[in-house]
């Protein structure tokens, strides 16, 4: 057991699957030769009761004649022939047409359900490993696109980035000034995200908007206490539910003109 508990659980299960379906094998395998076969073998022979054989030919008497022995039936008047019959051939007979008969139809039944079950635990299993692989596979292309987007990140894209939030800085003051406070503030924090896509920086496929604007914005230095208020302000309004005031927007606001001024360097 502590062998077991120390495989992963790809392995773990695969090793439970196959002894389930060599146990089933077994069980069926056993229902078709039956449990006496199983569990005792072939065995001595039964032991038969021998009684002293009297044959329907005549014995010589001790006066010398002939003395003929009848077996007489409760359904006969006489002597018959099949009387005389060899109790071993009559009993060979017997063994040959119980070995030819079919099984009952409830054991073939029961076979065939332990075969089913038997298949559909291999096809499971093969289900199952053809699922890891392809996981596997998906897992592995997913961090080679990781490293590539890393590799291919040049060493001028911070001034990139900053020109372009400075350039786009009248826009996204009239996001955040127009309409209501909670449309405002989340308008203008997914701005940072065009302005990202703007200086060349991609989005990657296991980030959400707010990892990728918050990457776009440690690309370029930005003030991390303006970045972590202005980020706790977009996610009140876009999740919150109740009301967002002007104080809010105002806050957004100082927020913003702090990150650009510790852009001040770079712009």
């Amino acid at each position: 057991m502590r062998a077991l508990r120390a495989l992963p659980p790809a392995a773990r299960a695969v090793v439970m699957v196959g002894a389930t379906s060599l146990f089933m094998v077994l069980v069926a395998w056993a229902t078709l030769i039956g449990p006496d076969a199983v569990f005792t073998g072939p065995g001595p022979r039964p032991a038969t009761l021998t009684t002293t054989a009297e044959s329907c030919a005549p014995t010589p008497s001790e006066s010398g004649t002939t003395n003929q022995v009848v077996h007489l039936s409760d359904d006969s008047t006489g002597p018959d022939e099949g009387d005389c019959e060899d109790p071993e051939a009559t009993r060979g007979d017997a063994e040959d047409l119980g070995e030819q008969a079919d099984p009952p139809l409830w054991l073939k039944l029961l076979v065939w359900t332990l075969q089913v079950l038997v298949l559909g635990a291999i096809i499971a299993l093969l289900t199952y490993l053809g699922a890891l692989a392809i996981r596997s596979l998906r897992v592995r292309r997913r961090s080679r696109e990781d490293r590539e987007a890393v590799e291919f990140t040049t060493l001028d894209q911070p001034g990139r980035v900053a020109e372009e939030i400075a350039a786009d800085a009248g826009e996204q003051d009239a996001l955040l000034r127009d309409g209501e406070p909670r449309n405002a503030i989340v308008a203008a924090w997914h701005r940072f995200e065009v302005q990202g896509e703007r200086a060349g920086v991609r989005r990657r496929p296991s980030e959400t908007s707010s990892e990728y604007a918050i990457r776009i914005l440690d690309l370029v230095a930005a003030d991390s206490g303006a970045v972590t208020r202005l980020a706790g302000l977009y996610r009140e309004a876009r999740f919150s539910d109740h009301a967002i005031t002007e104080d809010h927007r105002d806050r957004a606001l100082e927020a913003l003109a702090v990150i650009r001024r510790s852009l001040g360097a770079r712009t």
